[in-house]
């Protein structure tokens, strides 16, 4: 029986938010009611690592959020959540009290809406977060996307302000923008892409570099490229439909429906096996993988039997 090192379920595909550096869905918005995510969980609480409550939409926004979470519990499934902070303030404890494994919190969430909001206030949202987790085992992962060159993205202009913020509400005792600033060096010469600074006891500052999300209008298309969807991840949308990856944002290669048909049916189907046998083989088989970047950062990797 094959277990995937992260299964993605999303149990909203709407936000409150309209985050430039997120893709927009062309789907119909659609919240997967808490008996619908209860079905899902007994057809794949063994066949995960983690599990992952989003792949659009903001997972906390949930009308049925702490239930949910409870079902997860029952069900012993690592849980881990993506937010943009917003509603940290009505749901952090929540997700503390089930032991979720691991929050991420999108920093950038406040200036890519231009949010006519007091930004102290947004991060003072998270910095209590944060203070509050460190106490207990839920790790929390504060992401940065601010290894691109300004020229192509030109959200990262508060990262400064953000950073000094962290610094000064976290009480840390260490210098952090010095500390980003190595980080940076050190990326050049370096072929990682993602970067962790621990900030504090299970509080860490994660940073990573845009890449240009699939999209299957897009002319350009590569078909030489590598992807762990399948492999390592599969991704289960609102409406029930499994596709091979977080990133199919529009559900365009559906491989079946979770609601109606039994998993390994789906996931031992033909067009399943069609996208895996040709990423074994540095072939992207999908016109919507052919033009992902993410995959093309695996271009360089070698072959996986």
């Amino acid at each position: 029986m094959k277990k995937y090192r992260k299964i993605y379920i999303e149990i909203t595909n709407k936000c409150n938010l309209n985050c430039s550096f997120c893709p927009k869905t062309k789907r119909p918005g659609r919240v997967m009611s808490a008996e619908e995510f209860a079905a899902v969980a007994n057809a794949v609480r063994d066949r995960g690592v983690n599990y992952y409550l989003h792949l659009m939409g903001e997972p906390t926004s949930h009308p049925e959020f702490e239930k949910i979470l409870k079902i997860c519990r029952e069900n012993k499934m690592s849980v881990n959540i993506t937010t943009n902070g917003t509603l940290l303030d009505k749901t952090g404890d929540t997700m503390l009290e089930n032991n979720v494994r691991m929050v991420s919190v999108s920093m950038h969430s406040f200036e890519a809406n231009s949010l006519n909001k007091d930004m102290a206030a947004y991060l003072g949202k998270i910095t209590d977060f944060c203070k509050k987790a460190r106490k207990t085992d839920t790790i929390t992962e504060l992401r940065l996307w601010n290894f691109d060159r300004e020229s192509i993205y030109d959200k990262n202009r508060l990262n400064g302000q953000i950073l000094c913020f962290l610094q000064e509400n976290l009480k840390l005792d260490f210098d952090l923008p010095q500390a980003v600033a190595k980080t940076l060096e050190e990326k050049e010469n370096s072929n990682q892409r993602k970067f962790n600074i621990k900030l504090t006891e299970n509080v860490f500052l994660g940073m990573a570099e845009h890449f240009m999300w699939p999209d299957i209008n897009r002319k350009e298309k590569n078909d030489c490229g590598f992807c762990y969807g399948l492999r390592n991840q599969v991704a289960i949308l609102a409406n029930g439909d499994v596709v091979p990856c977080c990133l199919d944002s529009d559900g365009n290669m559906v491989l079946g429906n979770i609601f109606n048909q039994n998993f390994d049916d789906i996931i031992k189907g033909q067009r399943a096996l069609a996208i895996y046998n040709g990423f074994s083989n540095r072939k992207a088989v999908e016109p919507l993988c052919q033009t992902c970047g993410y995959m093309q950062m695996h271009l360089k990797k070698p072959a996986v039997k």
